[in-house]
C-alpha cells in the first residue's frame, strides 16, 4: 500500500532520477596493469581499474552531472526546466581473460547514488519542485572484446539492480518499501589505442531497458559517452599476437 501511495504521488509529473553511468571495460592482459579515463556524456565518468592478478581485478567508477542547479528556483513551468543533477559511485571485482585478438571479462559490484529534477508533484500542490531520489545498485557486467594493436571493441550487455530507498523534496522525505527494478544495460564501447597502448581515445553507446514492469521514476534510455584514458603496465602490444 505505501508504494501505491508513493507511484500515485508522483505520477503527476515523472522525474528522470536515474541515470546509468558509463560501463568500464578495461579489456586487461596480464598483472601489474591500471588503467584511468575521463568520459563525458551523461555528465562526468570517471573510472579506473586494476590488474591484481593475470586473471583478477577491480574497478571503481564514478558519475556526475549537475545542470542549471542556480536556476531552478526561477521557473514557473516545470516542462520548462532544465535542471538536473546525479551523484553516483560504485566499486567491483571481476575475472578476465585475454588471448591474443580476443578477450573477455566478467565484473559484479556495488554502488550508491542519487539523483534529482524538476517537475511538479500532488505533494507540494502541483507546483514545480525538486525531488531527489537515492538509491543502491548492484551489477554484473560481463563483456567479450576484440583486442587488435590500434583499435579495442567490446560487447558490454551488463544488468543492473536499481533499488531507491527514499525520495524527498524540500519539506518532505518519502521512504520506499517496493522491490528493487531489474535494468539490461547493454554497450557497444570502443577506443583508439596511442603511443604504444599508454594513452586512448574512449567512445561508447548504450541503452538502458527496465526487464521489471513496475518502474515508477523516469530515466535516461540512451546513454553515449566520448573521452580520453591512459594505461600503465600489462603486457606490451608487440608480446601479443596481432595475426589475422
Amino acid at each position: 500500500m505505501k508504494k501505491l501511495m508513493f507511484i500515485m504521488l508522483i505520477a503527476a509529473g515523472c522525474a528522470p532520477v536515474y541515470v546509468p553511468n558509463a560501463r568500464n571495460s578495461p579489456l586487461f592482459t596480464e598483472a601489474g596493469e591500471f588503467q584511468g579515463s575521463i568520459g563525458i556524456g551523461n555528465g562526468i565518468d570517471i573510472q579506473g581499474a586494476a590488474s591484481i592478478t593475470n586473471h583478477i581485478g577491480v574497478m571503481a567508477n564514478y558519475s556526475y552531472e549537475s545542470r542549471n542547479s542556480n536556476d531552478y528556483y526561477l521557473s514557473t513551468d516545470p516542462d520548462n526546466a532544465e535542471y538536473h543533477y546525479h551523484r553516483f559511485f560504485e566499486g567491483g571485482i571481476g575475472y578476465f581473460e585475454n588471448q591474443g585478438n580476443w578477450c573477455y571479462e566478467v565484473f559484479a559490484g556495488y554502488g550508491k547514488g542519487e539523483g534529482a529534477n524538476n517537475n511538479s508533484y500532488q505533494w507540494n500542490t502541483g507546483q514545480p519542485g525538486i525531488a531527489t531520489g537515492k538509491f543502491e545498485r548492484y551489477f554484473i557486467q560481463p563483456a567479450f572484446g576484440m583486442n587488435k594493436k590500434m583499435v579495442h571493441v567490446s560487447f558490454i550487455p551488463r544488468i543492473a539492480i536499481v533499488d531507491f530507498k527514499e525520495f524527498s523534496d524540500d519539506v518532505s522525505t518519502y521512504k520506499i518499501n517496493g522491490d528493487p527494478v531489474v535494468f539490461f544495460e547493454p554497450a557497444v564501447a570502443g577506443r583508439v589505442n596511442l603511443m604504444e597502448n599508454h594513452f586512448f581515445f574512449g567512445f561508447q553507446l548504450g541503452m538502458s531497458v527496465p526487464i521489471s514492469s513496475d518502474v515508477f521514476y523516469d530515466l535516461r534510455p540512451v546513454q553515449f559517452s566520448t573521452g580520453i584514458g591512459f594505461r600503465f603496465g600489462g603486457a606490451k602490444k608487440e608480446s601479443i599476437d596481432v595475426s589475422n
